[in-house]
């Protein structure tokens, strides 16, 4: 005859172990997009034109949300994109216009994020804010690009973003 005890303890171990064994599926988002181009340069006040392009699996026609975030040495600015509605593939531009408070002789760091319902898609790229130039701007956005790296490695290491 079985007892309850041993047996219960059992079972609740083995559920345990598969809750924390069986690794957990990411599902992959329905839709993808590309922006280009990936590095772009200008000084405060240019503007530069982003293409997005989208796709989806057959029978997404869900909207997705786009924003942008730039970040860089203390400055951080997110701009709304819009929002895109299906069906897909779709192509749409934005164009940014380098804002005139932005820190120059820096390149910044730019995600673009998609998301729609729990998804959440995101493409990385480079924004170089020129300044009025020379040996010393020059000097400033090496040091500053430095920064910008060892910033976002010790985020990496940390398991921040």
């Amino acid at each position: 005859m079985l007892q309850k005890g041993p047996f219960l303890k059992a079972v609740i171990f083995l559920s345990f172990l598969l809750i924390c064994i069986v690794p957990v599926v990411a599902q992959e988002a329905p839709y993808r997009f590309t922006v280009s181009p990936v590095s772009a340069e200008g000084r405060p006040g240019d503007t530069i034109t982003y293409y997005i392009s989208i796709t989806a699996d057959p029978g997404f026609k869900n909207p997705i949300d786009f924003t942008m975030d730039v970040s860089s040495m203390g400055y951080s600015k997110n701009f709304v994109l819009g929002t895109y509605e299906g069906p897909y593939p779709r192509s749409s531009t934005y164009v940014l216009t380098i804002p005139q408070n932005v820190p120059t002789g820096v390149t910044t760091e730019v995600t673009i994020n998609g998301r729609s319902g729990g998804y959440l898609q995101q493409q990385s790229l480079k924004l170089k804010i020129k300044g009025s130039g020379g040996p010393i701007e020059d000097i400033t956005s090496i040091i500053t690009d430095l920064i910008n790296t060892v910033l976002k490695e010790i985020a990496r290491l940390t398991g921040g973003k």
